[in-house]
């Protein structure tokens, strides 16, 4: 299939808290129903996470959805192709270190493949529960051998500010959880992403949607044609939406709204 005969409507789906509930990573059938829908009428669905590949892999499969947006847009796979992976060099990583330790607060790397952290701590741990990861691993050299997508700081908002804003000439900075803020490398984003997959389509005719809950969020909703808060959604990501769902149903809701299910 050329690029100029794919789909013109994309649809950008995050995960947690939007096709899934909570942190669980559990598709309801509903869903997969609506996406195979989607499919099947000429819709292309596009995953948008925070999430990296070795966690979403079975999501990605049940869906038989093959083209993603990963790690807050740090990486994506569009059209059998790799067209983004961004990464911290070593200075950067060893920069954030150097925070990290200067505040007391361990750190975590992240890429396609897994991830590690330096070290167990409360908030390590209680970050890990919500998202039903077991056995942590740690390695504080990771980054010595692997790529590093995107780091996390394992701290409340309390500490947020000072710490991130000695970093912010290398990284900006995304909070999904109440117990770890998100590092990525510079001007990477969801929306970004976005932007350079629909520039990898030869057709500039394509009408967009997207469909989110959180901050990390933000990016692409200000990219898109159409964009679907779910009712548990930030304040400020409602303010950028084009339609707040009103049940806890949201994705099904405003898929509804826009005429792309029956």
């Amino acid at each position: 299939m050329r690029e100029d005969e794919w789909m013109k409507k994309r649809i950008f789906f995050d995960l947690d808290g939007t096709l899934c509930r909570g942190y669980g990573l559990e598709l309801e059938t509903e869903i997969i129903e609506a996406i195979e829908h989607l499919r099947e009428t000429g819709v292309q669905p596009v995953i948008a996470t925070g999430r990296s590949y070795y966690e979403v892999k079975p999501i990605l499969q049940a869906l038989q959805v093959n083209d993603y947006i990963l790690s807050d847009g740090c990486y994506a796979f569009f059209n059998g192709k790799e067209i983004v992976n961004e990464t911290f060099s070593s200075s950067e990583i060893e920069a954030i270190l150097s925070v990290a330790a200067e505040m007391g607060v361990a750190a975590g790397y992240f890429n396609q493949q897994g991830y590690a952290v330096t070290e167990m701590t409360e908030e390590v741990t209680e970050h890990g529960a919500l998202l039903g990861q077991k056995n942590v691993p740690i390695a504080p050299t990771f980054y010595q051998t692997q790529p590093v997508n995107f780091m996390n700081l394992y701290m409340d908002s309390k500490k947020e500010d000072q710490v991130t804003g000695k970093l912010e000439r290398i990284a900006d900075r995304i909070r999904f959880s109440p117990l770890a803020v998100s590092l990525l490398p510079k001007n990477s984003s969801k929306g970004t992403a976005i932007k350079k997959v629909l520039d990898h389509c030869a057709t500039s005719e394509s009408v967009t949607y997207a469909f989110g809950d959180n901050d990390n969020d933000l990016t692409m909703f200000q990219l898109v044609d159409h964009s679907v808060a779910m009712k548990q959604a930030t304040e400020g990501l409602k303010q950028q939406a084009t339609y707040i769902a009103k049940s806890e149903q949201g994705v099904i809701e405003g898929l509804k709204h826009y005429g792309l299910i029956s």
